[in-house]
């Protein structure tokens, strides 16, 4: 584990830049807030735009500095560390004191956007602590562009899945697979390592299934594939939904959070499991210190700044 004494070590051996950011791309971003104090030079790197892309292209490359943002009842937020589910630590409230009706609209190069009750959007980075007002739209993000269901007329029955490109800053439509949307008892689109996931349930004579599609080549209807359809979840009353977050580092098995969509006897236990892609088989996951129910977004660790009118 890199120290202090250690880097001001190498600070002193003056190593050439591209291999000090190589090194220092590997930490974790509260260690490089910490490290900013070595020196000048140090802190400048670490603040430099470049190395910040690098940092963030390096984690999402190796699966690393990801956790999960749980909120509770609004105002609560606490993250889970991704390589060590036992880890849980209780957010402080972007707002402080201030006691703000809060809900997480998704995440983005670790950017959080919150809406509150006046339906204000704010950016928030938990990482650094900084958060601010925007006025931008948001969906969710996959080959760098933003996604958003909708009506594509006013007439139209059925929703659409809508990409806005960030880069040439242009709308297009993406076809969905031919997965029966009609006869679903629930569905949800996201990403889920970098592709577009969509996750159907619905009743298949006496079974509960939760098929899960991956689109692998961006915008072609053909790509969709099906990387999971699980028949009759044991633990699934009829009350729940299984959402796939994450792929494991292997890339051998899928996290899903098992979520109530309404309230069972009174009580409401949102949980996480494994789903194993070879064996199917399901192992739950525990951790500790948390609530009972909430809602779940799937983070990564990063420098990413706001603008200059950001509060501290």
């Amino acid at each position: 584990m890199l120290t202090l004494s250690h880097l001001k070590t190498l600070t002193v051996a003056r190593l050439p830049d591209e291999v000090t950011s190589d090194i220092l791309c590997r930490l974790s971003v509260k260690d490089l807030l910490r490290f900013r104090s070595v020196s000048k030079p140090w802190c400048s790197s670490i603040d430099d735009p470049y190395f910040i892309k690098l940092h963030l292209s390096h984690s999402l490359k190796t699966n690393t500095n990801h956790s999960l943002i749980l909120s509770h009842w609004e105002d609560n937020f606490f993250s889970v560390d991704y390589d060590l589910f036992e880890t849980t630590q209780r957010l402080n409230h972007p707002f402080g004191e201030q006691r703000k009706t809060l809900q997480i609209l998704g995440s983005c190069n670790g950017l959080l956007a919150l809406v509150d009750d006046k339906d204000r959007i704010f950016l928030w980075n938990p990482s650094t602590r900084k958060s601010q007002f925007s006025r931008r739209e948001f969906g969710f993000l996959a080959n760098n562009a933003l996604h958003w269901m909708v009506f594509k007329t006013p007439q139209s029955r059925n929703q659409e899945l809508v990409g806005f490109d960030l880069g040439s800053e242009e709308f297009r439509f993406l076809e969905l697979p031919e997965c029966c949307l009609d006869k679903v008892l629930w569905f949800h689109i996201n990403a889920v390592g970098g592709d577009i996931c969509l996750t159907s349930t619905y009743r298949e004579t006496d079974n509960v299934v939760v098929d899960v599609w991956i689109m692998k080549e961006y915008g072609v209807k053909q790509s969709w594939f099906k990387l999971i359809s699980w028949k009759e979840p044991h633990f699934m009353p009829c009350s729940t939904v299984a959402l796939p977050l994450a792929l494991s580092k292997d890339g051998g098995e899928v996290l899903f959070f098992i979520e109530y969509k309404w309230f069972n006897w009174g009580r409401r236990i949102d949980s996480f499991v494994w789903y194993d892609l070879r064996s199917q088989e399901v192992e739950n996951v525990v951790i500790r210190d948390i609530p009972t129910s909430f809602e779940v977004n799937w983070y990564v660790d990063s420098l990413v700044p706001l603008n200059s009118n950001a509060q501290q």
